[in-house]
């Protein structure tokens, strides 16, 4: 996330979120048994932001925010911007996590009953982190009358 924890975000600022690419990538595993191999390969489709007060669905690995390297006016694919502070949350900040769903298939070469088939979609592990959401406030001061 940008910006990182344990640094804090703001209300009404797009807090970025993205993971590696080396995560965001297809697996796949074969095994064989005499003559016959299967293969499963697992395809990322979507990962689930849960924020705390809402889930922001992506499909991509978003873009990584790194500081003083990012031209201005960078956009991402996948952020959240808060609408309220953390203060009364546990800790004072907001429970954050990640799961990613893959489309999973196998195919079977060999002795097999059948070519091909669908797992469909299942969630891989969740990584878990929290971030503190405050508030910026700004003050008018009018000129001389």
């Amino acid at each position: 996330m940008a910006p990182k924890p344990p640094a804090k975000t703001y209300v009404g600022l797009a807090t970025w979120l993205w993971m590696p690419q080396a995560q965001w990538s297809t697996l796949r595993k074969s095994v064989a048994a005499g003559a016959t191999r299967v293969t499963v390969t697992a395809v990322p489709e979507s990962v689930a932001w849960d924020m705390g007060p809402a889930t922001k669905t992506c499909y991509s690995a978003g873009r990584e925010w790194t500081v003083g390297k990012m031209p201005k006016g960078s956009k991402t694919s996948c952020s959240y911007t808060y609408k309220q502070v953390s203060d009364f949350e546990p800790d004072k900040k907001f429970k954050v996590a990640a799961t990613i769903t893959y489309q999973v298939d196998w195919t079977c070469a060999g002795n097999c009953t059948i070519d091909e088939g669908t797992l469909g979609q299942v969630p891989g592990p969740t990584g878990r982190s929290a971030i503190r959401v405050s508030e910026r406030q700004s003050v008018v001061v009018g000129g001389n009358s």
